[in-house]
């Protein structure tokens, strides 16, 4: 595990893609927020046992580590790590993760939708940001989620860095950034 947190992994699945969150039993639309967690001791309670797919304490320092949270209330429902990669001229996508009560490929249910699609547009937002144009690469944790990522997001297969290495075009980073709205806190 040491080695995959380190160079990073992507392994989250894209249930839905919508512009806010939806409560997945009353289909109500709930407004985000996503802000940067500038304290590393804070990230010390997003552990991999309980649920949060690694210890968020234990990502690179290089890597920025942003929230989505609920605008209401900010109780955060995913995580995502990004890296500003100057030398491949796009932001690289560490790690991404929603909440336990998110993941019902772990804990058979989840409470909100959408939430890997908007820690998507949050990596391509931060790519816009850097100069960019949106470009994202990353390494999904297998051959499924690679073939997950070209048919929902239409990313494209690299595999040079890595076997399951892709890459999200500023395209692509365009239409999702146009699908997902939430405010920067």
């Amino acid at each position: 595990m040491k080695n995959t947190l380190n160079c990073g992994c992507v392994d989250i699945w894209l249930d839905e893609i919508v512009p806010c969150l939806k409560d997945t039993e009353t289909g109500e639309i709930k407004e985000t927020v996503v802000f940067k967690i500038e304290s590393r001791s804070f990230l010390r309670k997003f552990k991999e046992k309980d649920g949060w797919g690694i210890n968020w304490i234990d990502v690179p320092k290089d890597v920025e580590v942003y929230a989505l949270a609920l605008k209401e209330n900010n109780e955060i429902q995913g995580l995502v790590g990004v890296r500003n990669d100057v030398n491949a001229q796009a932001a690289y996508l560490h790690w991404a993760c929603t909440a336990p009560h998110n993941n019902k490929y772990l804990f058979g249910k989840q409470k909100f939708s959408g939430v890997g699609g908007h820690l998507f547009a949050i990596a391509a937002d931060r790519s816009m940001l850097w100069g960019y144009k949106g470009y994202i690469y990353g390494f999904a944790l297998n051959k499924e989620l690679l073939n997950h990522y070209i048919d929902v997001l239409g990313t494209s297969f690299l595999g040079i860095l890595h076997p399951f290495h892709f890459m999200l075009d500023k395209g692509a980073a365009q239409k999702l950034l146009e699908v997902y709205t939430y405010e920067w806190n």
